[in-house]
């Protein structure tokens, strides 16, 4: 049995009595008890989607009834911003502690739903302990590109700013749904922040998939009539095939991406060929995954200038700052950032690669208190959405 038909299952027996539980363990029990070999992930699906008052949403947050009015009447949230790596910088709205620690409440809920109705196609925002089935990573993303003679990359403008509440609304209240509007509203206050979703808030990568959904169908099924290979990576959408893109099947998915009520930024469309070096989510898939040239040239720079120039003048140059009385605070994320790119080469190339073992061990001679390079692992790298 799939996992949308064992939802459907418990929500037809239990959903008017989830709720009697005061205790979020005891309901999960009971549920549990009752659905021998359903995963938990679907039970708290179950649980997610049998609300049908708001005190039903202050149990699932682990707050009171008061707690959930003042979060959802008076959200507090701090904005600062960050530069991108293509210049600029974006603006981040970031939820206080205790609006924080509700939304990773209700995050849980949310991953464990979309795992259930998840696409093969889509690859980003799902974390670590949601990946049950099969690794779900920037790696497994690319690999179905690996090969092609054509390679097109897409990249969605303003991702999360396009996300309106609104959208987060008709979501909440349409078919994946199903809620009340009054648990719909109640719900989109809480997770929404100036009218949009906010790019700070745990709960927005999930709830950007949830808004995707259709998009995703929608591509898959123009993929399969055009014998095109696609992904997604947060707002970033990939395309392969043996065969040309033209300039037509590129209009036609912009078009349904426009008509999804996504933006594409033209800035970063590219159709590469095989004949030049053709790039997923940060990595090479010319004839296997592989990292680009550029990035361990990088960290070889960087581990050079440490050991000639010393912790901190190597972190002055990296970060471009001019005053040694502001390198504090650098050093650590400088050391961070560079165990973590080894990391990555390792986790692509493999950890008996020649290239890692000479940057694990070059980074291992400098002598300073620095972190343990550890087994390589992708939580270290991120992609710039």
């Amino acid at each position: 049995m799939k996992h949308k038909e064992r939802i459907d299952l418990i929500l037809r027996e239990y959903r008017d009595e989830v709720w009697r539980f005061s205790d979020l363990e005891e309901c999960y029990n009971f549920l549990k008890q009752n659905h021998i070999g359903a995963k938990r992930h679907e039970i708290k699906s179950a649980m997610l989607l049998s609300m049908k008052k708001h005190v039903d949403i202050a149990r699932l947050i682990s707050h009171d009834i008061f707690d959930l009015k003042e979060l959802v009447n008076n959200p507090v949230y701090s904005s600062y911003k960050i530069g991108k790596k293509s210049g600029g910088f974006r603006l981040i709205d970031s939820p206080d502690e205790k609006l924080k620690k509700a939304h990773r409440n209700l995050n849980s809920f949310l991953q464990s739903y979309y795992l259930c109705i998840k696409p093969e196609s889509v690859h980003g925002f799902v974390p670590d302990f949601y990946r049950i089935q099969r690794r779900i990573n920037i790696v497994e993303n690319a690999k179905p590109h690996v090969g092609k003679k054509y390679v097109l990359n897409i990249d969605l403008k303003n991702f999360f700013d396009t996300i309106s509440a609104q959208r987060v609304y008709q979501l909440f209240i349409g078919k994946h749904f199903d809620y009340n509007k009054s648990v719909a509203a109640a719900l989109v206050l809480l997770v929404s922040y100036k009218g949009k979703l906010p790019t700070g808030a745990p709960t927005s990568p999930v709830i950007s998939n949830f808004i995707c959904l259709e998009l995703d169908q929608c591509l898959m099924e123009f993929c399969k009539t055009y014998n095109l290979t696609y992904t997604r990576y947060a707002d970033d959408l990939t395309f392969s095939s043996d065969h040309e893109i033209s300039d037509l099947l590129l209009l036609m998915i912009k078009e349904i991406i426009q008509l999804n009520g996504f933006k594409v930024n033209n800035k970063k469309v590219r159709i590469k060929s095989s004949a030049r070096q053709q790039m997923v989510t940060g990595l090479v898939v010319n004839q296997k995954i592989n990292v680009d040239r550029k990035l361990i040239k990088q960290v070889r720079a960087m581990i050079h200038h440490t050991k000639v120039n010393g912790l901190t003048e190597a972190t002055k140059k990296h970060f471009r700052l001019s005053d040694e009385k502001d390198v504090g605070p650098y050093r650590k994320l400088f050391l961070d950032k560079l165990v973590g790119l080894i990391n990555f080469i390792g986790l692509i190339r493999g950890k008996l690669d020649a290239v890692f073992l000479k940057l694990e061990d070059d980074f291992c001679s400098l002598e300073f208190n620095k972190p343990t390079i550890k087994n390589p692992v992708n939580n270290y790298y991120s992609v710039d959405f």
